[in-house]
C-alpha cells in the first residue's frame, strides 16, 4: 500500500482514512502528515467502551466540542464535552439522549454515526439513528432524532422524531448527514426505505442483492431545530447504508454527496447542491465500481472558502482499491480537480473517511 499526499493546488485540506489494519492521516498544501497523540484527561474515560466520536467548534465561545456514544452492550449514550484549551481539560460530560431508561435510543454505528453541528451563537445540535426492534426481522428499524442546545452544549432538549412517517410502517431511516445552513437553519439528511419498502412489498420480491435502493429525505429548520418544515423527497436510486454527507458553501446554501446506485450495480459518488430543492446530481468520478448489495462506506464532503466541494471516499474495485479524492466546483458542474489517489493498493480494506478544511 502506498500513501500520497495530495496535490499542491489542495490548499489546507485534510484527508483521514480508517481501514480495518491501518490509519492515515495525509495534509495537502505542504505534504506534511498529522501527528496522533491520545488525550491525557479524556472525557471519555468515565463510560466502559466509547465509539463513533464528533468534533466541532463552537463559533460563539471557540471552545473545542467532543460528542461520543458510551456505554456497553447493556446500554449506550450519547454525549457532549467541551474543552476551553485545546482538548487539555475537559467539562464535565453532558448527558445528551440514553442511558438505562432508554436502551434502544442510541448505539455505536460507524457509516450511521451521530453527527455534531456547531451553529450561531452558541447553539448546537446532534443527530442521530435510533432503534426500533420488530419481532421476527433480523434488522431493526431505525428513526432520525435530534437534541438540541442553546447554551452551547450545557443542557439539551428532549430528543424528537425528524422523519414524519414514525406512525407508520417501521423502516429504516438512517445513515446520515446534517449541516447549518443560512443565517439559523438547519438540515438533516438521511437514506429513507419508506418507499422502497412499499415497493418490495407490492412486489413480494427482494431485488439483487437483498437491498433495495434508498431515497435522500431531508428535514429543514429555519430556527435551528425549534421548528420543522414536512420532510422534503430529494434523490432516489439511492445505494443504501452508505451514508450521505452535508457541507455548507460560503454562500450559506449547502452541498450533498452520496453513493449513488446505477446501471450495473456500479455504485459511484456523486454529489449535488440543495436550497429550496433538490439539485442535479454530479458524478465526481467514474469508478465504475460494480457491487451487488451495499458496500457499507459513504463519502465524505467538505466546502472550501472558495466554494470549491472536496470529496473523498472508497472503492472496493477489483485491482483499484483505496481512497480517493478529488474537488469539482465551485458549485457542482463540470469544472473539476484531477483525481488523487490518497490510499492505494492490490486490496484496501473498506474505509471510512472524512475530509476537513
Amino acid at each position: 500500500m502506498t500513501g500520497l499526499s495530495l496535490m499542491t493546488q489542495v490548499r489546507s485540506v485534510v484527508v483521514l482514512l480508517a481501514a480495518v489494519a491501518a490509519a492515515v492521516a495525509v495534509v495537502g498544501c505542504r505534504g506534511e502528515r498529522l501527528s496522533i497523540e491520545p488525550l491525557e484527561l479524556s472525557p471519555v474515560a468515565a463510560t466502559i467502551q466509547s465509539a463513533d466520536a464528533a468534533l466541532a467548534v463552537d463559533r460563539a465561545s471557540g471552545r473545542l466540542l467532543l460528542s461520543w456514544v458510551g456505554g456497553d452492550a447493556k446500554g449506550w449514550s450519547l454525549f457532549l464535552a467541551r474543552s476551553a484549551d485545546g482538548g487539555r481539560s475537559w467539562s464535565t460530560p453532558a448527558l445528551v439522549a440514553g442511558g438505562s431508561n432508554a436502551p434502544d435510543e442510541v448505539h455505536p454505528h460507524g457509516e450511521s454515526s451521530p453527527r455534531l453541528v456547531a451553529g450561531p451563537r452558541g447553539r448546537l445540535a446532534l443527530a442521530w439513528a435510533s432503534n426500533v426492534r420488530i419481532e421476527g426481522r433480523k434488522w431493526p428499524a431505525a428513526m432520525v432524532r435530534l437534541a438540541r442546545s442553546d447554551d452551547g452544549g450545557g443542557t439539551w432538549s428532549t430528543p424528537i422524531t425528524l422523519n414524519d412517517d414514525s406512525a407508520g410502517a417501521p423502516v429504516s431511516h438512517q445513515f446520515h448527514g446534517a449541516a447549518w445552513q443560512g443565517d439559523s437553519g438547519l438540515v438533516v439528511a438521511w437514506l429513507d426505505e419508506r418507499q422502497a419498502a412499499a415497493a418490495v412489498a407490492e412486489a413480494g420480491v427482494q431485488p439483487i442483492g437483498g437491498e433495495p435502493d434508498a431515497t435522500i429525505y431531508a428535514a429543514a429548520s429555519p430556527d435551528f431545530g425549534r421548528s420543522w418544515a414536512p420532510n422534503a423527497r430529494l434523490w432516489g436510486a439511492v445505494c443504501p447504508c452508505c451514508r450521505v454527507s452535508l457541507t455548507r458553501r460560503p454562500d450559506g446554501e449547502l452541498t450533498a454527496a452520496w453513493r449513488q446506485h446505477f446501471p450495473g450495480s456500479v455504485r459511484d459518488i456523486v454529489v449535488a447542491p440543495i436550497s429550496t430543492a433538490a439539485g442535479v446530481p454530479t458524478r465526481v468520478h467514474e469508478d465504475a465500481w460494480a457491487y451487488p448489495g451495499c458496500p457499507h462506506t459513504g463519502p465524505a464532503v467538505v466546502a472550501g472558502h472558495d466554494g470549491r466541494v472536496h470529496t473523498a471516499w472508497y472503492s472496493g474495485k477489483a485491482g483499484a482499491s483505496g481512497v480517493f479524492y478529488r474537488w469539482v466546483g465551485p458549485v457542482p458542474t463540470d469544472s473539476a480537480g484531477a483525481l488523487v489517489p490518497v490510499y492505494t493498493g492490490d486490496h484496501v480494506p473498506t474505509a471510512h473517511v472524512a475530509v476537513g478544511t
